[in-house]
């Protein structure tokens, strides 16, 4: 496992995913049809056409007793298809941390992005509960949307003032509410060495509502499926390390200013870390 994905194919990102759904008329199906030609395994149509096929579960969402209690209901549903896309790759996760994190906080999860695979792969670990903060356009996916929704994930219009504070908001009620959320500081899928630049405003919701911040490394996964890509590459070896949580009722007015380059440098260790070990085992089948 090495650096060497990176650079299998340049022009790949993931804007092609919406411009295929944009150029046809069957819109996310196309996306499925498109990686049925792409992938020999048919490894990712199947986890598409899984995707869909949580749509058997919603009326029992519908049904819930209360918001809160089909805001459970959902999260339990997004963490089983996590888990299921994992199975499906046959990804080997080796975790370490987790025995850092107390379940009876509220948390805000943030991992780095590398891979469309990181989402599924960073939320199968987590050992509690947690919806989602990402970009706004996942909600034009048919059925995800809907357990998006349930779940009380974030949704960010990225590029749009008023709608990107909305989004910072609702961010804060969720924290204060109890809800765990996981965020991709650095805003998109970054192909290349080290962490982007991370954007502030995310952590910074955290802070306002005091909920702990916990930095996380999902090392590997652009090898299981690249930016841009249709096939998924099965059996590959995922690292995923889980920091010490960040208090963030104990941060200093200046640590609390300077948020995001806290979070981001130790999450940069956390990588650096796990690369150096990926370099020390390249020789071996299981790295």
């Amino acid at each position: 496992m090495g650096d060497d994905g990176w650079l299998s194919n340049p022009m790949l990102n993931e804007t092609r995913y919406k411009n295929i759904v944009e150029a046809s008329r069957f819109g996310p199906g196309a996306v499925v049809m498109q990686a049925m030609r792409e992938d020999p395994a048919l490894l990712l149509p199947r986890i598409l056409l899984m995707s869909f096929g949580t749509a058997w579960k919603i009326p029992r969402a519908i049904l819930a007793a209360s918001p809160e209690s089909r805001g459970r209901y959902a999260r339990k549903v997004l963490a089983a298809w996590s888990r299921a896309l994992t199975r499906v790759a046959r990804v080997r996760l080796s975790i370490r941390g987790l025995d850092r994190l107390d379940p009876s906080r509220t948390h805000l999860f943030a991992s780095n992005h590398s891979s469309p695979f990181d989402p599924p792969l960073a939320h199968a670990v987590l050992p509690v509960p947690a919806a989602f903060v990402c970009n706004a356009t996942f909600a034009e996916i048919p059925v995800f949307s809907t357990w998006l929704k349930y779940s009380g994930s974030v949704l960010v219009a990225q590029g749009k003032g008023e709608a990107e504070s909305a989004a910072f908001k609702c961010m804060i009620a969720r924290l204060k509410a109890g809800t765990n959320l996981l965020l991709f500081p650095e805003g998109y899928i970054h192909q290349g060495p080290g962490l982007a630049e991370f954007k502030r405003g995310g952590l910074y919701a955290a802070v306002l509502a005091g909920a702990s911040i916990v930095p996380m490394c999902v090392y590997g996964a652009h090898e299981v499926m690249q930016a841009g890509g249709l096939h998924v590459v099965a059996g590959r070896r995922v690292l995923v390390e889980i920091s010490e949580p960040i208090d963030t009722n104990q941060l200093s007015h200046a640590e609390r200013k300077g948020i995001d380059a806290l979070v981001r440098e130790r999450m940069l260790g956390l990588k650096r870390s796990l690369e150096a070990e990926c370099r020390g085992l390249r020789s071996s089948p299981d790295c």
